[in-house]
C-alpha cells in the first residue's frame, strides 16, 4: 500500500442548553479550531495524520441546522439540539489498494457543545472499513485491523462575524 493510503488512513481533518433552558444559537462567521488528544483508538496507527489547527466558516441557518466549510474543503451539514450538535457525514472517502482488492473507507462524524454563541468543544471520529478480497493484506501493510477508528478532541471559537 502506498505512503498516501497509509498517511490518509489517520486523516481526520454535554448538555442541551446554556444552562437556563435556552437553546444556544451559535453566531455566523469564521471560526478557529484547535485539536487536542486522540482518544478511543482502536486503529492503533503509530503516526496519524491530524489537523491541528485551522480555521472554518460557520452559517448558522436559523432552523436549528448550521453548515462547517472549512478552509479549503467542502461544506457539510449539522443539526443543533440544545446546545450540543451532531455533523454524522463530516467527510468520507475511498482509497483503493490498488493492485490489492481492497478499497478502504474513511468516515468522520463531528460532535460537539456549545458553551456560549461563539465558543464549542467537542471531537471528530474517524471510522475505518474495507472492501475487497484482499483486506487482510491492506490492513497488514498499514498495522491496522480493519473495522477501526479513531476520535480527535477539538476546541473551537468565533475569530470574525
Amino acid at each position: 500500500m502506498t505512503r498516501f493510503a497509509i498517511l490518509a488512513l489517520g486523516l481526520v481533518l454535554g448538555c442541551d442548553d446554556g444552562g437556563d433552558g435556552t437553546p444556544i444559537e451559535p453566531t455566523s462567521g469564521v471560526w478557529g479550531y484547535l485539536e487536542g488528544d486522540i482518544f478511543d483508538d482502536s486503529c492503533h496507527y503509530a503516526d496519524p495524520v491530524t489537523s491541528p489547527m485551522g480555521t472554518f466558516t460557520l452559517t448558522n441557518n436559523g432552523d436549528r441546522t448550521m453548515s462547517i466549510t472549512p478552509t479549503g474543503e467542502a461544506a457539510f451539514a449539522c443539526t443543533i439540539a440544545g446546545a450540543s450538535f451532531t455533523c454524522p457525514d463530516r467527510a468520507s472517502s475511498d482509497i483503493p489498494g490498488a493492485p490489492l482488492d481492497a478499497t478502504v473507507r474513511l468516515h468522520v462524524a463531528a460532535y460537539g457543545t456549545f458553551s456560549s454563541a461563539t465558543a464549542a468543544a467537542g471531537h471528530q471520529r474517524v471510522d475505518a472499513t474495507c472492501t475487497g478480497t484482499q483486506c487482510d493484506l491492506a490492513a497488514a501493510a498499514v498495522g491496522v485491523t480493519f473495522p477501526c477508528g479513531f476520535s480527535v478532541r477539538y476546541s473551537a471559537s468565533l475569530v470574525t462575524r
